[in-house]
């Protein structure tokens, strides 16, 4: 059954079902022993190792890399790109239209405008970059959800359909059918691993150089501090504590003498090669999140910002439909089923066009001077916030006995 037959049959009540809450529920995040999550120096081979038990098929666990990940977002470069992608799809406006005119149910609309919802479809792109998400609607309060929990990424086998009861366990709660179904949901493919995987070598390469450009900045940025003196002297101890006390710059106690203290840099070294191997994973991790980069970085020419626009523009075209296939084919059944009256009604985008204020006035001034009609005064005010009084009409005067109507010559004498 498509989409649109599903609706339809919602219109001739066969999917309407209300189920009340029993009496204080225990939500299935509150019965969960969550998995505390451990820090760590992430490197390429623990990459490697947590993408194996990711896909073992036989046991599938996404404990490790999902700590990866947590590390991962750390990155303030990579945190930006996800959330300019994010908010793309949060500021969108949306609307609920019937099925048949497409007329919008303004009522239907405020429920949604809630902070509950706003969750759901936080989620929905979270699920982009962490994989699937599983979703725990609250119990009703006067019709109404009062929130969602997210159950921690770590606790849930998308691939068996079960959250676990406990770190490492291979049993739990299923999400996809019985009891608990109603109230749970899942956003994301369960195959999927999220863009998260494919960001973690860049992250890792990019800490990487941060980290020698900081080694090398303390190494060779600062001036090296020397002082010749016996080195069995009994002030030397009190010469070395000075130095360390004067700051963090290297300094060396030498003996008298033709004593040399060299440093040897390699030839044609340049300090541009640290910030060349950070500016490039993150001009990947643009490329891996937006589609492009000059969205987020200073481009080289106005044509090729219009091109990267264009690619981001596709990007939230393909998110609203990623959003919306998720509200219409899982979140809306569980709005049935919990009593919303959605019933023949379907959420869109509101994609009507928006003007800026000079926009609407260029229009307005087009429709007074070469088209005729007179725009009202309480548009103009409702519009732009100035108020106007109606051009008066011009007074049509007669002629008097004997004159010209007025723009006609006077007739010749004798005529």
């Amino acid at each position: 059954m498509n989409l649109h037959q599903r609706l339809q049959a919602q219109i001739s009540g066969a999917s309407t079902t209300t189920v009340h809450a029993k009496a204080g529920r225990r939500s299935v995040s509150s019965r969960i022993q969550e998995h505390q999550t451990a820090r760590l120096r992430a490197d390429l081979s623990h990459w490697r190792m947590a993408l194996a038990n990711a896909e073992n098929n036989a046991y599938p666990d996404r404990t490790e890399l999902y700590r990866l990940y947590r590390e991962a977002v750390i990155d303030s470069h990579l945190t930006s790109v996800m959330e300019t992608r994010t908010l793309n799809i949060l500021c969108q406006p949306f609307k609920v239209v019937s099925i048949n005119g497409q007329k919008e149910d303004e009522k239907l609309t405020r429920m949604l405008m809630t902070p509950w919802f706003f969750t759901i479809l936080k989620e929905a792109m979270e699920a982009i970059y962490w994989g699937p998400r599983v979703l725990e609607l609250l119990v009703p309060v006067d019709g109404e959800f009062t929130g969602v929990e997210v159950i921690q990424p770590e606790m849930v086998v998308p691939e068996w359909g079960i959250i676990r009861s406990a770190p490492g366990s291979a049993t739990g709660i299923p999400y996809r059918e019985g009891v608990e179904a109603q109230w749970l949901l899942q956003v994301g493919n369960p195959k999927e691993l999220g863009l998260l995987h494919k960001a973690i070598p860049h992250v890792v390469w990019k800490k990487n150089a941060m980290q020698a450009w900081a080694e090398y900045c303390d190494r060779f940025a600062l001036p090296v501090r020397t002082v010749q003196m016996d080195l069995n002297d009994e002030d030397r101890v009190e010469v070395e504590n000075m130095l360390k006390n004067m700051g963090r710059a290297a300094y060396a106690i030498l003996p008298p003498g033709a004593t040399e203290f060299t440093y040897h840099t390699p030839q044609n070294f340049q300090q541009g090669v640290f910030s060349g191997m950070i500016d490039y994973p993150n001009a990947e991790l643009s490329k891996l999140v937006l589609g492009q980069t000059m969205t987020t970085e200073d481009g080289s020419s106005r044509s090729q910002a219009e091109v990267h626009e264009r690619v981001s523009e596709k990007y939230t075209k393909a998110d609203k439909m990623h959003v919306r296939n998720f509200i219409m084919w899982e979140l809306w059944d569980r709005l049935l089923t919990h009593g919303y009256p959605c019933a023949g009604f379907e959420f869109k985008w509101d994609e009507t066009e928006t003007l800026t204020k000079k926009e609407q006035w260029d229009i307005v001034a087009g429709i007074m001077q070469h088209s005729g009609y007179r725009v009202p005064a309480k548009y103009i005010l409702d519009t732009f916030g100035v108020a106007v009084e109606e051009k008066p009409e011009p007074v049509v005067v007669s002629p008097a006995p004997g004159q010209p109507a007025p723009g006609k010559p006077a007739p010749a004498p004798g005529k």
